[in-house]
């Protein structure tokens, strides 16, 4: 179980740890002064080596506030270049058999990666708020969206570059869905000028070939809906 540190309080971690859930995670910041200082105190071959990014883990134990009992704490330490002093990262923690601190940061890692996708369906696609008061069409929304995202992910895992693959669905909106365009009224006809990025120059080609059709040699037409597309 995952949870965020607004159950870091020492009453929900009674609750928490009287649940006997197997194991679990709570992001610690409510006791942070605490068990920075705590942490600082440690002896240093309490800490593991150094991993790649120069962080050392370890784990300590501390009865936050008025909790019942002493709860146990994965603790992360690592000192920026060029800075004097460790900066500090404490998980509460019930881990499970055979975990070591670092293994409870890199699973506890994994809620920011659920809280980052419930964002991008209620954030990046607007669905805080159900459009109407009939439940048939909202859920007629919701599956739109859902099929919209699904459609979006595919898109980015299967034809986007490696350095493209942390993108948000709101930036692929922007950078695949929309285009900045300029409208300018002429006397027979109206004429809009795409601005496509380079790279996506290619797709948008094959789009106006499939979808856009062509202009017929001559003066445009007078016709209202006709449409002459160049790129």
């Amino acid at each position: 179980m995952y949870v965020d540190s607004g159950s870091s309080a020492a009453k929900f971690l009674d609750a928490i740890g009287e649940a006997e859930f197997s194991h679990w995670s709570v992001s610690s910041n409510k006791w942070g002064d605490v068990l920075e200082r705590l942490a600082g105190e440690l002896a240093e071959t309490r800490w593991s080596a150094p991993n790649e990014q120069g962080e050392q883990f370890t784990w300590l134990r501390h009865t936050p506030g008025e909790a019942k009992a002493a709860v146990q704490f994965a603790a992360l330490r690592r000192k920026p270049e060029g800075e004097m002093f460790w900066r500090y990262a404490l998980v509460a923690c019930q881990p499970a058999e055979g975990w070591s601190p670092q293994a409870v940061f890199q699973r506890h890692a994994l809620k920011g990666d659920k809280e980052r996708g419930f964002s991008e369906l209620l954030s990046d696609l607007d669905l805080h708020h159900p459009p109407c008061e009939k439940l048939i069409a909202n859920q007629a929304f919701y599956a739109l969206a859902i099929l919209t995202y699904n459609v979006l992910t595919a898109l980015k895992v299967l034809d986007l570059e490696d350095g493209q693959q942390p993108w948000r669905i709101r930036t692929l909106i922007r950078n695949l869905l929309t285009a900045p365009v300029t409208v300018s009224t002429h006397a027979r006809y109206t004429r809009a000028l795409i601005r496509v990025p380079a790279w996506l120059l290619r797709i948008w080609r094959l789009f106006v070939r499939q979808w856009i059709p062509k202009r017929k040699p001559g003066r445009p037409s007078k016709r209202d809906d006709a449409i002459a597309l160049r790129l």
